[in-house]
C-alpha cells in the first residue's frame, strides 16, 4: 500500500500574488512569479535566494523551466522574449527575442507570447562527451583568453565567459530547450543556446489555416519522439501531436559537436564585445579632453588656422596672438605635461588589449570557425543541421578582415605615439619659453626626423578628408586631434590608411585572377574604409548568419505522427484561461501519458495515455472523476458528492498528483493518483480516428472506489487553486485561491519507497546547495509570518 507521506514544512502570506511556481528536479529550490512580472527563487524552507525584476514595465512572466542541471533557469516573457539566468548571481547569461519576427502575420495581441517552456534532457551521456578526442581539444593549438581587463570595464559590465563555460561546456548530455508560442510554433535550441530551428505545428499538421496555442511539450528520452498538446482557436479544440524526431536522436552526436562549438564561438563574441568597450573607454576617458581643447581653438580660427597657427610657430618660433593665449591660459605647460603622460598611458593600454586581446580572439574565431567549415563538407553527417559552406566562408573572411583591420590599428597607434611624444615635448618647450623659464638642455634638443614628424602630424590637425560631395560647401570642418578615435566609432573612417606601397595589394592587382571564386585568397579594399567598430558589427553579423534559424526548414526531417483531437468544448470561449494540462513520459513503459482539466467546466479529469514503443502506437483513454466517498472511508458507495478537480501535474511516471476542492470549500485535497491504476482503468481507442477522444461517449469512471486510503491528505482551512510537485526532489507546494499564500510539502517523508540514485545530490548540485545557503539562515518551520515577494 502507497502512503502519501506528506509533511508541512512551511506555510508563508506574500505580499504580491503568486502566478507561477516551478520546483527543480535537481535541487531544493522553487522558482515563482508574481504578477508585477518578477521572478524569485526560494529554497524548501522560503529562504529567498534572489529576486530578479522583469526586463521591462508591465510585462509578467508566461512559462518557466529549469535546465535538467538544476544550474540555469529559463524564463518566458508575455514580450515574447527569453531569458536565461544562472542560479547562482541571477546573472543573464543568455537573452532571446524571438516573437517579432514569428508574430507578423497575427494583428491580435492574444496570439502573441510564449505559452510554454520545456527543457528536455536527453538519457545516457554522448560518447563524445565521455572520452578524449585530441583533434577536439583546441587549447593545443590556441592561445588562452586573457583575464578581461577591469580598468576599462564599465560598471553595467561583467566577464561573461566564465558564465558561459558555466552553461555550456559542463553539460555530460544533452539537452534541448524547446520554447512554444501562441503562434503554433515551437524554438528549439541545443543546450539552450545553440539554435536548432523554429517548429511551425501549422505546416507539420498540414493545416496552413490552423491558428494553434502550444499548451505543452514533452520529449521522449532518447529523442526519438516528441508530443505537443495544443489549442485550435478556429475549433476550440485541444489537439495531441505525436511527432517522429528521431533526427534528433540520430544525430545526436553531430549536434553535441557543433553546438559546443557555437558554443566557444559564443563565448569568444562576447569576450570581443567587452574587449571593444574597455579599449573605447581608454580612449575616451583620457583623449577626449585633449580632443575638446584643440577643437574650442579650432573654432576661434579660421578653417584651417589651427594647422597654419602651429605651423608657423615650428617654422618661425613665434606664436600668433591667438595661439599664444591658448597656449598660456587654456592649455598650460602644467595641463600639457599631464596630458602627454595621460595620453601615453592611454595608447600603450589600447595596444596592448588590440595585440594581447583582440589578436587572439580573431585567431581563436577564425580556427573554430574554419572547423566548422570542415564539417559542412561531410554532408551525410553535418548537412541537416542546416549549416551553410558560403555562409561559414562569408564569417571566415569577416574574421580576416577584422585583424587586418587590427594590424591597421596597431600601425596608427604606432605612428600616433611616436608623432604625440615629439607634438607633446615640442609644445611644452613653446609654453616654457613664452613664460621665459628655463628649460633642461635634453628636452630642447630636437632631430630633423622628429621636426618632420611634427610637421605632417600638424598638417592633418584640420585636414579631415570627407569622401561624400553632397553638400560639401555648408558641411563644417570636422576637427580631428589625432587618427585613432576614428577607428572608435561607428563610422566610415575619414583618414584612410596609406597602402599604396603594400607589396600585398600591388600583388593581387596585378594577379586578379586569384580572386575569382577564392574561399582562401580574397581582397580587403572593401573593407578599406571601415572603423573597428564597423568591422567589429560586419563580423558579428556574419557569424550570426552562420547560426540562423529563420528561414531555415527544421519541419522538413520531421514527420507526424498521429494528430488526434482530445477535447473541445464549444461554449467556453476562453477555453485556454481554463484548461490545466500535464504530460509526461514513461521510458521504461516507452509511453506518452497526458492528464487534462477544465477548470471551472467540468468536475472530472481527462487522462490519455500513448504508446510508442510498436509503430502501432496503441493508445487508451477515460474519464476519471473523484467522489467524497473514499474521506469518510465508504468507497463502494455510489452516492457521494461529486469533487471538483482544481489542478493537477504529474509527481513522476508513477504518480499524478491532483488537488481538488474538499465538500465544505474551505479546504483542499491533495491526492497521488498511482498511475498504474489509471492505466488499467483506462480503455483502448482507436488513435488513427477522426472523431473527438473525450467526448460523450468516453468511459467514465469513479476513480475514488479504486483508491487507497494512504494516497490523499487533507489540507484544511487551504482553499486551494493551484500546486507545483517534484518527484525528484520529493516535494509539493499548494497555492491558495488569494494567489498570496503558499504551504510547502516534503513528500514520501515515511521514506517507504527507494529514492532513485540518479537523483541523489550530486557533488555540483551540493556546492551549488552550499552557494545558495550561504546567502541566509533557514527559517523555522510552519510559520506564517507576512513576507515581502
Amino acid at each position: 500500500m502507497y502512503h502519501c507521506g506528506m509533511r508541512q514544512v512551511g506555510e508563508r502570506h506574500v505580499a504580491n500574488q503568486v502566478d507561477l511556481m516551478v520546483w527543480s528536479n535537481r535541487l531544493d529550490l522553487l522558482a515563482l512569479s508574481n504578477f508585477k512580472g518578477e521572478v524569485q527563487v526560494h529554497r524548501l524552507h522560503w529562504q529567498k535566494v534572489w529576486n530578479l525584476s522583469p526586463p521591462k514595465e508591465n510585462i509578467t512572466v508566461q512559462a518557466m523551466a529549469w535546465r535538467p542541471d538544476g544550474k540555469v533557469l529559463a524564463i518566458g516573457y508575455s514580450s515574447g522574449s527569453v531569458h536565461i539566468v544562472d542560479i547562482e548571481d541571477k546573472e543573464v547569461l543568455d537573452k532571446y527575442e524571438l516573437e517579432h519576427g514569428i508574430s507578423e502575420e497575427f494583428d491580435d495581441s492574444k496570439y502573441s507570447g510564449i505559452t510554454c517552456i520545456t527543457w528536455a534532457a536527453r538519457t545516457g551521456s554522448l560518447e563524445s562527451s565521455s572520452t578524449y578526442n585530441i583533434y577536439d581539444d583546441a587549447s593545443i593549438y590556441l592561445q588562452r583568453l586573457p583575464s578581461l581587463s577591469s580598468g576599462y570595464k564599465s560598471p553595467g559590465t561583467d566577464d561573461t565567459v566564465s558564465d558561459f563555460k558555466e552553461a555550456v561546456q559542463d553539460q555530460t548530455q544533452l539537452s534541448m530547450l524547446m520554447v512554444g508560442y501562441g503562434t503554433g510554433t515551437i524554438y528549439m535550441s541545443i543546450f539552450g543556446k545553440y539554435p536548432y530551428g523554429i517548429l511551425n505545428l501549422a505546416q507539420l499538421t498540414k493545416d496552413e489555416c490552423g491558428e494553434f496555442k502550444v499548451l505543452d511539450i514533452c520529449l521522449s528520452d532518447d529523442f526519438s519522439a516528441m508530443q505537443v498538446i495544443y489549442l485550435d482557436r478556429t475549433t476550440n479544440a485541444v489537439l495531441l501531436s505525436i511527432i517522429n524526431t528521431s533526427v534528433l536522436s540520430a544525430f545526436a552526436e553531430e549536434m553535441c559537436h557543433v553546438a559546443n562549438k557555437h558554443g566557444h564561438i559564443a563565448e569568444l563574441i562576447s569576450y570581443l564585445d567587452q574587449t571593444m568597450i574597455s579599449i573605447t573607454e581608454a580612449w575616451e576617458h583620457i583623449l577626449l579632453e585633449m580632443d575638446t581643447k584643440m577643437a574650442y581653438y579650432a573654432a576661434s580660427v579660421p578653417e584651417g588656422g589651427v594647422s597654419a597657427d602651429l605651423l608657423e610657430l615650428l617654422m618661425l618660433g613665434v606664436p600668433s596672438d591667438e595661439l599664444e593665449l591658448f597656449l598660456l591660459r587654456e592649455l598650460t605647460a602644467k595641463v600639457l605635461k599631464k596630458s602627454g603622460n595621460s595620453v601615453e598611458l592611454s595608447y600603450s593600454t589600447i595596444q596592448k588589449l588590440v595585440l594581447r586581446q583582440l589578436n587572439v580572439v580573431g585567431q581563436s574565431l577564425t580556427f573554430y570557425l574554419s572547423e566548422i567549415r570542415g564539417l559542412t563538407r561531410i554532408p551525410d553527417r553535418y548537412k541537416i543541421l542546416g549549416l551553410e559552406e558560403s555562409a561559414v566562408t562569408e564569417a571566415i573572411k569577416a574574421c580576416c578582415a577584422f585583424l587586418n583591420k587590427c594590424l591597421e590599428l596597431q600601425q596608427v597607434i604606432d605612428v600616433s605615439m611616436r608623432n604625440y611624444k615629439a607634438f607633446f615635448r615640442w609644445l611644452y618647450v613653446m609654453i616654457i619659453r613664452l613664460l621665459n623659464e628655463t628649460t633642461p638642455s635634453e628636452i630642447v634638443k630636437m632631430t630633423q626626423q622628429e621636426l618632420s614628424h611634427i610637421a605632417e602630424f600638424l598638417y592633418n590637425f584640420d585636414n579631415v578628408q570627407v569622401e561624400s560631395n553632397d553638400n560639401a560647401s555648408e558641411k563644417p570642418v570636422k576637427f580631428n586631434l589625432e587618427r585613432l578615435g576614428q577607428y572608435l566609432q561607428d563610422q566610415d573612417l575619414t583618414i584612410l590608411p596609406d597602402d599604396e606601397d603594400n607589396p600585398w595589394h600591388k600583388f593581387l592587382k596585378d594577379n586578379s585572377c586569384l580572386l575569382k571564386d577564392n574561399d582562401t585568397i580574397f581582397s580587403m579594399t572593401e573593407f578599406r574604409k571601415f572603423s573597428l567598430v564597423q568591422q567589429q558589427i560586419y563580423l558579428k553579423n556574419a557569424v550570426n548568419r552562420v547560426f540562423d534559424v529563420t528561414s531555415k526548414d527544421v519541419g522538413k526531417h520531421f514527420s507526424l505522427l498521429h494528430n488526434v483531437k482530445c477535447y473541445e468544448d464549444q461554449t467556453n470561449i476562453n477555453l485556454n484561461n481554463n484548461l490545466r494540462v500535464t504530460q509526461i513520459y514513461d521510458e521504461v513503459q516507452e509511453r506518452f501519458m497526458v492528464a487534462l482539466v477544465s477548470v471551472g467546466r467540468d468536475n472530472g479529469l481527462y487522462f490519455m495515455s500513448t504508446n510508442i514503443k510498436d509503430k502501432l502506437c496503441s493508445a487508451t483513454a477515460t474519464k476519471y472523476y473523484f467522489t467524497s466517498n473514499f474521506l469518510i472511508g465508504n468507497k463502494d458507495s455510489i452516492d457521494g458528492e461529486c469533487l471538483t478537480v482544481l489542478d493537477l501535474q504529474y509527481y513522476s511516471s508513477e504518480f499524478l498528483s491532483v488537488l481538488v476542492q474538499h465538500p465544505n470549500n474551505e479546504s483542499s485535497i491533495f491526492i497521488q493518483v498511482p498511475t498504474k491504476i489509471a492505466l488499467e482503468n483506462s480503455t483502448e481507442f482507436n488513435i488513427k480516428s477522426k472523431a473527438c477522444v473525450f467526448s460523450d461517449k468516453l468511459t467514465v469512471k469513479n476513480i475514488s472506489s479504486l483508491l487507497d486510503q494512504g494516497v490523499y491528505k487533507l489540507l484544511d482551512k487551504m482553499d486551494g487553486y493551484r500546486i507545483a510537485v517534484s518527484g525528484g526532489r520529493k516535494v509539493a507546494v499548494v497555492l491558495s485561491k488569494t494567489f498570496r499564500k503558499v504551504k510547502v510539502f516534503e513528500m514520501e517523508v515515511d521514506g517507504e519507497d527507494e529514492e532513485d540514485d540518479t537523483l541523489e545530490t550530486t557533488p555540483q548540485s551540493q556546492t551549488a546547495h552550499r552557494s545558495v545557503t550561504s546567502q541566509g539562515t533557514p527559517d523555522r518551520h510552519n510559520t506564517t509570518d507576512d513576507i515581502t515577494f
